[in-house]
């Protein structure tokens, strides 16, 4: 019977993180291929579809000093695709602020913090 309690816990548990206002790697994926798909059309590279791998690192609060609002997150993603036919696979390392909408919608909006190519 005392482990009745801790199995109702542990069943919270995925709910509960969901609920943190961090934004799931699908979310992230979504935010990030947009904004990438458009920086290479304004460039005249139009043809990027879809990243081959995207992998959330991880994220954290947005502190207010770098010019975070409550409820952003910084996080780190890895992405890697193919630049153009016929060249290797590029893994960006990147970082970019999450936050919601200040449109009053409930999409989440992305803000470009850097890349890194290795």
């Amino acid at each position: 019977m005392a482990n009745r309690p801790v199995l109702a816990l542990a069943a919270l548990l995925p709910l509960l993180a969901g609920c943190s206002g961090e934004p799931s790697e699908a979310d992230m994926r979504r935010l990030v291929e947009a904004h990438t798909r458009r920086a290479l059309e304004r460039q005249g590279q139009g043809g990027f579809r879809a990243f081959d791998v995207f992998r959330k690192q991880g994220c954290v609060a947005a502190k207010s000093k770098s010019g975070g609002k409550p409820g952003q997150y910084d996080c780190y993603y890895a992405a890697t695709f193919v630049p153009q036919p016929g060249q290797p696979p590029l893994t960006v390392n990147g970082k970019g602020r999450f936050g919601k909408s200040e449109t009053g919608d409930k999409g989440l909006v992305f803000e470009d913090l850097g890349a890194q190519p290795r």
